[in-house]
């Protein structure tokens, strides 16, 4: 029995990634296995829109919940887990269903990229940290759009981690990211679907997420575990809230006032929004992903079937 080949989902946050992972995995007897950054985290859960339990019973989920919130994992480490999952799943005769919306996860499955397969050079990102410190954001930005002006385009400059890890591969490479990772050709035979939608639609779901979040407790979670200088809490739907002001109450629950809530979650809103149209720009570089329509789950399933089928012909 020859084994099935990897099925990529991709796409914006709130486009419905997992919905149709979940569908996939169903109707092809798949395993999903997570391509975000942020929940592979344990206790980061509302932030992160991470799956509910009820729904990981529906189908076996893969690298969620792998690593303490205040833990680093790299991208290095991603590669090397998702590997595993993959080959396990394809040994069981299963479907792996890669599904998330961290674009350099998928990078690193997609290209032999040797930035991936590296540690961090700790002694340069101390210094580029200590350069953010005296000199700000924007000025560290602006370093990284003299020596990859391609990856500063794709990030925001608030977005610091990112950025001095941009910096970390050009400084230690000598190249820019897109060629650190000897991305000599397009991968063929993949099978990618992206989902995407006009921006206003797209907008809108993404607020009425995050409307849901705060619903749900995203205050309470935040502001519970409050170490703002972990390499998750710097992630959207948490770095803002490190300047919060809430109080305690008698029964020891987290209040904070409406005006704050209504601050941070607008300031959630428009960073996500900001995200998304990252998100776009990166997987929109994949020439072979096919795209369909928030929602319109049918169309993709069939194409996914077709393209199940030419692969098992071949």
């Amino acid at each position: 029995m020859s084994k099935k080949p990897p099925v990529y989902i991709v796409g914006p946050t709130a486009s419905g990634k997992s919905e149709l992972a979940l569908l996939v995995a169903k109707k092809f007897d798949g395993v999903i296995i997570s391509a975000d950054s942020m929940q592979i985290y344990r206790g980061l859960d509302i932030g992160t829109a991470k799956v509910s339990k009820e729904v990981q019973a529906q189908a076996e989920h893969k690298l969620i919940d792998i690593v303490d919130f205040d833990e680093e994992f790299s991208v290095a480490q991603y590669r090397e887990a998702a590997k595993n999952e993959i080959s396990a799943a394809q040994e069981m005769g299963k479907l792996p269903v890669v599904a998330g919306g961290t674009g350099l996860y998928f990078e690193s499955l997609l290209y032999p990229m040797s930035f991936a397969n590296t540690d961090k050079h700790s002694t340069l990102r101390d210094e580029l940290q200590r350069e953010y410190e005296a000199y700000g954001a924007e000025k560290l930005h602006d370093k990284l759009k003299s020596l990859d002006e391609e990856a500063a385009k794709r990030l925001h400059p608030n977005d610091v981690k990112r950025v001095i890890r941009a910096l970390e591969i050009v400084l230690t490479s000598g190249k820019p990211m897109r060629c650190a990772g000897d991305r000599k050709e397009e991968p063929s035979d993949v099978i990618m679907v992206g989902l995407e939608t006009d921006r206003q639609k797209l907008y809108d779901r993404i607020n009425a997420r995050v409307d849901k979040m705060f619903e749900q407790g995203l205050a309470e979670e935040a502001l519970s575990l409050a170490k703002f200088d972990c390499q998750s809490m710097q992630a959207i739907g948490y770095k803002e809230f490190k300047a919060c002001r809430y109080d305690i109450d008698g029964e020891g629950k987290i209040r904070i006032s409406k005006e704050e809530a209504d601050r941070i979650k607008n300031d959630i809103k428009q960073h996500t929004r900001n995200y998304a149209k990252r998100q776009l720009t990166w997987f929109r570089r994949y020439k072979f992903a096919k795209w369909f329509e928030c929602g319109d789950y049918d169309e993709a399933l069939n194409y996914i079937h077709n393209m199940l089928q030419i692969q098992n012909d071949k």
